[in-house]
């Protein structure tokens, strides 16, 4: 089992293959990446959430959590990104609240995964931010993205 400084060195990569990092590193790393998202350092920590959520664990989840709820941007990008690899029942809640989030950027990306999650009360949230976010681009992205979608 890689110890936490050993997960820490892989993910401080510029480049990482998450499907083999996740392979070799397996579920028993989870903890080490709760911890790391955990950490104020938020290009680990959105690097930790990912591959978290790669991982597809039975913690899985509650590190995308509590990446959701960083202050950090890229870390709740992170973890909009993540929330694909997810069972539906933790996905949509995490979604639910990304959907919602003060950036733009969040945003957008848990719109990308809304829709590839398939959950019709999330594809409801999507039509709803192209007709009504504050971002004129964001409406512009959901409004492609409810396209898409099957009618509801």
């Amino acid at each position: 089992m890689a110890t936490l400084d050993e997960v820490r060195l892989e993910l401080d990569k510029d480049e990482l293959d998450y499907p083999a990092l996740a392979s070799e590193l397996g579920e028993e790393a989870l903890p080490h990446l709760e911890a790391l998202v955990a950490e104020d350092e938020p290009r680990i920590a959105s690097k930790a959430a990912y591959l978290a959520g790669v991982i597809a664990g039975s913690t899985s989840g509650q590190v995308v959590e509590l990446a959701a709820h960083s202050r950090h941007d890229v870390v709740r990008v992170s973890a909009a990104a993540a929330v694909t690899s997810l069972p539906a029942d933790q996905a949509t809640g995490i979604t639910e609240r990304l959907l919602a989030d003060s950036d733009i950027g969040v945003r957008a990306r848990a719109a990308k995964s809304a829709v590839e999650l398939g959950n019709p009360a999330l594809a409801d949230r999507v039509r709803r931010m192209a007709e009504e976010d504050e971002e004129p681009s964001v409406r512009e992205l959901a409004s492609g993205l409810a396209d898409r979608l099957p009618p509801g």
